[in-house]
C-alpha cells in the first residue's frame, strides 16, 4: 500500500504545479514579474513531482517485486479462463 500512497502524493504535487501554472497565467495579466516568479516556482514543483514519481517507481521496482506495473498483475488474476476445447457428448 505504501507504493500507491507514494504515487498519489507525487501526482498531488504535480497537480498543484498545474494549478500554479494557471495562477501564473492569471497573475501575468496583472503583474509580469510576479507571474514569471510563480511560473518558475511551478516549474520547480513540477520537476519535484516528476522526481518523486520516479523515485517511488524505483523503490517499488527494488522492493515490490518483478514488475512496477500492478495493472498487469490484477489483469492476470481476474482473467477468465479460456473455454475448454473438449466437446461434451
Amino acid at each position: 500500500m505504501e507504493f500507491e500512497i507514494g504515487y498519489i502524493l507525487a501526482l498531488v504535487v504535480i497537480g498543484l504545479s498545474f494549478l500554479g501554472f494557471f495562477l501564473a497565467l492569471i497573475i501575468d495579466e496583472i503583474n509580469k514579474k510576479k507571474g514569471i516568479f510563480i511560473f518558475i516556482l511551478s516549474l520547480v514543483l513540477f520537476a519535484l513531482g516528476i522526481y518523486s514519481y520516479c523515485m517511488v517507481a524505483q523503490w517499488q521496482k527494488t522492493k515490490g517485486g518483478h514488475s512496477p506495473n500492478k495493472l498487469n498483475y490484477y489483469l492476470n488474476i481476474y482473467r477468465e479462463p479460456p473455454p475448454s476445447s473438449k466437446i461434451p457428448f
